[in-house]
């Protein structure tokens, strides 16, 4: 039991005492921090190591009551902390383990960092109270985020009949002369229904700064859903919306957006006299649009969707530059979405410069004319069958004559027209499957072979 004792005692001596053990040649060798742990503080357990330019995301994490331990590869007398960034933290550690904000006995206190980037650098002492001879510091950056709560767009709103518009992009050019109205508010999509509340701040031409802590999550305010409207004089501005999870911004930040955008009010870079969608098939839409005249226009874009509030470019036409004659323009979306109904078109016009604006939504009802295969007679008494298939071809389409059981008896390619005749000639009298395939679905139908 003495030796045990002796043992025990010397382990801890050599454990707390600051020292700098000797080297080859007989120098000494200073401590390095080696890597940070993430811990948990809750449960006091790690978590991970923490690397080069990591993001810690509190959507994924199990807490958000963090500390950050130093890992040294010998025992030190102390280790000094600064952190930098969106926190600033400064702190010395004594004993073991050395955490960036402290502990009891190993029982960790809480740290919830806001989100944004940090840089930390630990360094070791060779006496306490960061004293003595210094070692190797470690340094790393990482960044903290938020997905499971976050503001994920802007919605631009028409504050007289509180509809939206149209989604706000990065570097968007709102056209006052373009738009149905002056009276404005912008609306800010959280990634949860209901946040605790959002913080609002406009900069640029105009200021505003506001908090809101029931959707719908405006700028200008609203209502239960009427939104209010403030004037956005022509010029640039930048937008800044914080999620919290608490009302009136408090409790923990998720991640904030910025969009920068710019109000004009002069005239249009592209005179718009006209714009229209028609589907005079199921599977074909024909947009037409007019200028008047055009400056500095180097394309439209052409954005569908599904919903009217989420498009996508489906095609892109060239401007004509700088002209103050007229130009008609045509463009056919002969791709349409499987089983859509209605779908909603707007034009993207760009400038030179990279500037643009959107054009007024054209909505559209697609034909419900569905595809369908289609032969006959029912009964091949010579031996020939005739089809039809009047849904889009692709060039993928397979016709194939199966048995009963499933099996492959023969296959054809579908005829250009979409129409043509296939012979079972050769295979045994009775019941047989016919089925094309495509990319729009598969079709299938029975025939008799006598």
């Amino acid at each position: 039991m003495k030796t045990k004792a002796c043992v025990c005692v010397l382990m801890l001596l050599f454990y707390w005492a600051p020292v700098l053990l000797p080297a080859a040649g007989g120098r000494a060798a200073a401590a390095t921090v080696t890597s940070f742990m993430l811990v948990n503080a809750d449960t006091d357990l790690d978590l991970f190591v923490l690397t080069p330019g990591i993001v810690l995301d509190f959507g994924s994490l199990p807490t958000q009551n963090l500390n950050i331990r130093a890992n040294v590869d010998m025992a030190v007398g102390s280790v000094t902390f600064a952190l930098s960034g969106s926190q600033v933290h400064a702190g010395t550690e004594n004993v073991v383990p050395y955490a960036l904000f402290s502990d009891v006995g190993g029982d960790y206190f809480a740290w919830t960092p806001p989100i944004g980037n940090y840089t930390l650098t630990a360094t070791p002492f060779a006496a306490g109270g960061g004293t003595g001879t210094a070692g190797t510091p470690f340094t790393l950056s990482f960044s903290v985020v938020n997905t499971a709560l976050q503001v994920a767009s802007f919605t631009l709103v028409n504050a007289d009949t509180d509809l939206d518009l149209f989604a706000l992009t990065p570097g968007i050019v709102l056209y006052l002369n373009a738009l149905p109205t002056q009276n404005l508010n912008i609306r800010a999509n959280t990634s949860l229904a209901f946040t605790g509340s959002v913080v609002f701040s406009l900069s640029g031409a105009g200021t505003w700064a506001s908090t809101e802590n029931v959707p719908p999550y405006a700028l200008f305010s609203d209502l239960l859903g009427d939104y209010f409207t403030q004037p956005l004089p022509p010029g640039a501005y930048s937008l800044t919306a914080t999620p919290f999870d608490a009302p009136l911004g408090a409790g923990v930040a998720g991640s904030a957006l910025t969009l920068a955008f710019s109000v004009v009010s002069g005239p249009l870079p592209v005179e718009l006299t006209s714009f229209t969608a028609k589907a005079p098939t199921s599977h074909q839409v024909q947009l037409h649009w007019q200028t008047a005249s055009e400056h500095n226009n180097r394309e439209f874009e052409v954005q569908r969707s599904t919903n009217g509030q989420q498009f996508n470019v489906v095609g892109r036409m060239p401007g004509h530059g700088s002209t103050s004659a007229p130009h008609a323009y045509a463009y056919t979306d002969g791709v349409l979405p499987a089983q859509a109904t209605t779908l909603y078109y707007r034009l993207r016009q760009v400038d030179e410069d990279g500037k643009f604006a959107f054009s007024p939504v054209r909505a559209v009802r697609v034909m419900d004319q569905k595809p369908a295969f289609a032969f006959f007679p029912t009964l091949a008494v010579d031996g020939w069958v005739q089809y039809a298939f009047n849904g889009p071809i692709t060039g993928t389409e397979v016709l194939e004559v199966l048995t009963p059981l499933g099996q492959r008896c023969r296959q054809f390619a579908l005829a250009p027209a979409g129409g043509g005749t296939l012979s079972l000639a050769g295979l045994p009298a009775g019941t047989y499957w016919l089925r094309l395939t495509s990319s729009l679905g598969s079709y299938t139908g029975r025939v008799v072979l006598p």
